[in-house]
């Protein structure tokens, strides 16, 4: 089983990418699967949201995920100073052990702090493959930098812990996307030749 890890700020469009990623590799012959760290998380936090907060942690509505975002920061921050940043991870070995397919996707690789912090885990421990993708607006005026570099208006970090470990895991990506907001991404010209960038990279590995 190879291990590709994806990282990007909330709302940058990992799961979709996941989605897009585990067709094209099924196109191709091969078996992938998403997972999340935050699955267990949320398993954790779940019983709480709904009992006294009437709140289902797994909803789709931007606007009440917002109402409970920094509690499952903050109780999955808690769990990461408890073990220096080994609690979910070892939750998720756990899960992709038993895992018979070709390809587990991590889905938010989001840590670079501790020594063997998430980006370490997925580069060094599976020695994997880790995506980093940062979401613009197609509408997003583009800028020419002074090292000559073109950057859009993207997607904003919602909290601290990501505004601080995002560009240490888009430095230590093997891949750095710049993924455009555009209406059927599975479709799009651009956002099909990235994924199939990915996917033939993941495929030689696998292969190698």
């Amino acid at each position: 089983m190879f291990v590709v890890g994806v990282s990007g700020v909330a709302r940058s469009g990992k799961n979709l990418f996941c989605d897009m990623v585990i067709k094209e590799l099924s196109n191709q012959g091969y078996a992938g699967k998403q997972f999340a760290l935050a699955d267990a998380l949320k398993r954790d936090c779940s019983n709480f949201l709904n009992t006294y907060c009437d709140l289902d942690v797994h909803t789709d509505n931007t606007h009440k995920k917002s109402l409970f975002r920094e509690y499952l920061v903050w109780y999955g921050d808690l769990k990461r100073k408890q073990s220096n940043g080994r609690h979910w991870i070892e939750k998720m070995d756990e899960t992709i052990s038993r895992y018979t397919g070709d390809v587990a996707i991590i889905s938010d690789v989001r840590y670079d702090h501790y020594s063997n912090d998430e980006l370490g885990w997925i580069l060094y421990e599976h020695e994997g493959l880790l995506v980093h993708l940062r979401r613009y607006e197609r509408s997003s005026t583009a800028v020419i930098d002074e090292t000559g570099n073109v950057t859009f208006d993207y997607i904003k970090a919602p909290n601290e812990h990501e505004r601080i470990n995002d560009p240490k895991l888009r430095e230590g990506a093997h891949f750095r996307l710049d993924w455009p907001t555009v209406e059927n991404p599975f479709d799009n010209l651009e956002t099909r030749a990235m994924v199939q960038d990915v996917t033939n990279e993941i495929i030689e590995l696998i292969n190698k």
